[in-house]
């Protein structure tokens, strides 16, 4: 049996707590299949229409998602509290900033679908004619002017801001939450585990352990998506041989999703 000399702090060791299954999960429906397939098809409708608002909408509710996981129901230590305060302080930055630079700005991309007419004239400009039988010098030259006026194409469409210049280095190194991100954390913590696509079909996801779901728990189980891209969609798969259809995003999250209905 071990003892704990006095003046020296206990080693860590395992917690079983927060490793024990709500009993009253036991018995409950677990979501069919098709429910599973469905709500992910309407969830893909939905972000296809978020896809349509400007950046700095997106940017204000990225900020809002960074700050929703800070939440108190994650952890008591001291060091939570230190990250608390960054996941508050970066997302009510990020929060201003976009709201500063949705000012006198359209929310709808109307770029992407509806196009000015001086952009189209800019597009127009394509430069010299090929000849007949251009030799491969001319081809070359010809693909390296057509691929300077579409970044200039896309910069017109895009704008030159300092907000897109961050937002393509942090793209680089995959620090963009994106519109799904946003989504699948913030709709699902928000709903008590549906978002839009779930709550239609009657579903819901729910903690393995019956505490309620944080934001930071449905980041996590976001993050559990790129898992299962990574495995080669195997991860997703395993929704159809798991005993409790779990696939690997409840894996990661000690989530399951049940029938609400």
């Amino acid at each position: 049996m071990a003892t704990i000399t006095a003046g020296k702090p206990a080693a860590a060791g395992v917690s079983v707590e927060i490793l024990r299954v709500d009993p009253g999960l036991a018995g409950r429906r677990l979501a069919a299949r098709w429910q599973r397939a469905a709500a992910m098809a309407i969830d893909g409708v939905v972000l296809a229409a978020l896809s349509l608002l400007a950046g700095p909408v997106l940017g204000f509710f990225t900020g809002l998602t960074i700050a929703a996981l800070g939440g108190r129901e994650v952890s008591a230590t001291r060091i939570w509290r230190f990250f608390r305060w960054i996941f508050w302080l970066l997302g009510g930055g990020v929060m201003i900033t976009s709201v500063l630079l949705m000012l006198g700005r359209p929310i709808l991309r109307t770029a992407a679908f509806n196009l000015d007419p001086a952009v189209l004239q800019e597009a127009g400009r394509s430069g010299a004619d090929l000849p007949p039988a251009p030799t491969y010098g001319q081809l070359e030259a010809y693909a390296k002017r057509l691929a300077a006026e579409n970044k200039h194409l896309r910069e017109i469409l895009r704008g030159s801001s300092w907000l897109n210049v961050v937002a393509d280095f942090s793209r680089t190194f995959g620090l963009t939450f994106g519109w799904a991100g946003v989504y699948f954390t913030l709709f699902t913590a928000w709903g008590s585990g549906r978002t839009l696509g779930k709550l239609l079909v009657g579903t819901r996801v729910v903690r393995l352990d019956g505490r309620a779901l944080t934001a930071m728990d449905t980041f996590t189980r976001y993050g559990g998506y790129a898992a299962g891209l990574a495995t080669g969609l195997i991860g997703f798969a395993r929704l159809l041989w798991d005993p409790n259809r779990q696939a690997i995003e409840d894996r990661i999250a000690w989530t399951v999703v049940l029938r609400s209905r």
